[in-house]
């Protein structure tokens, strides 16, 4: 490919902070806390310890086969056509990742925000601001995250600390009620979400320091993870876990129920400019991801053609696959769990060992 695209180190830990940020800001609190109760914060930890270690495959792989990203190096383990097989799935998996992401975010604006306009209309507009920056690069992505990422963990932080006088931790009492299952089970459901980083896999290769691929997934996923965790200990302080565990999306009513003194009241403002921002360019990256990814399939020249009909087919699977949040609840809950750790977990663990047993480099 022609392109030559260079993102640095800091770059790589704020757009993976960012995808984290997006969907703990529309649906993935909720879901955490409706499977794992009380015990939620546990299972962040059991799933941040578990995507550490995947970040350890995923970083190795890079450095084994520098220069080259999962959709690559899938085709020089296995060979041309199995290859090419396997390493599709990569893609398509990023491109069902952006069109989730986009749907949730039009579904919560048009019933929160924007009653009387239609999802369609918010959801063409997103689109076209994605269309815009990828075809920009992936160099401009990353420096819009470098902005925003700071801001977003900042905002977040301070919401929390205002939030903490009102927390009350008898009602994350009792802990372990019902036992290890819900914390369990809640496990692979947030590791499905925070999981998605596995587009490290995308940036190594086009990282000015490739060897702190590592670095910066760890960086990015604590990050994250530290958001998660102080989202649902708050939610569940404040408001009480049968509470929480019904709301349309927790992260807004926190939002609204915190106040900065007297002089600033509406911070659901500041929510809103978080998710929109982390969503745009966090489906922004997949849309990217997609593109490249199916080029290098292609063995095409160049990824820029394929921008308009990735997003295009993006806007069609958001549309006539979730007409409604509650069958996006539904898949997010239940199906998109099983999918994620196949691709994320199970194709990667699957090319490292095929990698070591075939004896393999780039």
């Amino acid at each position: 490919m022609r392109e030559k695209e260079i993102i640095t180190t800091n770059q790589f830990i704020w757009m993976l902070f960012c995808i984290i940020t997006s969907f703990s800001g529309l649906q993935v609190i909720r879901l955490l806390i409706f499977q794992a109760r009380r015990d939620a914060w546990l299972s962040v930890i059991l799933a941040w310890i578990l995507d550490v270690l995947l970040a350890v495959v995923y970083a190795y792989m890079g450095i084994r086969f520098p220069g080259q990203n999962m959709v690559q190096y899938s085709i020089t383990i296995l060979g041309k056509k199995l290859g090419k097989i396997i390493g599709i799935l990569f893609p398509i998996f990023f491109l069902l990742v952006s069109a989730i992401l986009q749907r949730s975010l039009s579904i919560i604006l048009n019933i929160v925000f924007f009653p009387k306009n239609s999802s369609e209309l918010l959801l063409i507009s997103s689109y076209l601001v994605i269309s815009y920056a990828v075809f920009k690069g992936i160099e401009v992505i990353g420096r819009v995250c470098e902005i925003l990422g700071p801001f977003f963990l900042f905002a977040l932080i301070l919401f929390f600390l205002f939030a903490i006088p009102d927390i009350k931790l008898d009602r994350l009492k009792p802990q372990l009620e019902a036992g290890l299952y819900p914390a369990l089970t809640g496990t692979p459901l947030i590791l499905s979400f925070i999981g998605i980083c596995i587009i490290m896999g995308m940036y190594i290769p086009i990282c000015n320091h490739p060897e702190n691929g590592f670095i910066a997934k760890f960086t990015a996923v604590s990050l994250g993870t530290l958001i998660i965790m102080m989202l649902a200990i708050s939610a569940i302080g404040i408001f009480s876990y049968p509470q929480a565990k019904n709301m349309i999306n927790v992260s807004l009513e926190l939002t609204r129920f915190v106040h900065l003194g007297h002089f600033f009241e509406r911070v659901e403002a500041i929510w809103l400019m978080i998710v929109i921002g982390a969503a745009i360019t966090s489906s922004s990256a997949m849309i990217w991801a997609f593109s490249v990814g199916i080029s290098q399939i292609a063995e095409l020249s160049t990824y820029k053609p394929l921008v308009f009909p990735a997003v295009l087919l993006s806007f069609v699977i958001g549309m006539t696959s979730f007409k409604n949040s509650l069958q996006l609840v539904n898949f997010s809950f239940y199906s998109y769990p099983l999918l994620s750790i196949f691709v994320g977990t199970g194709l990667e663990m699957f090319l490292f060992f095929a990698a070591l047993i075939l004896k393999k480099k780039g």
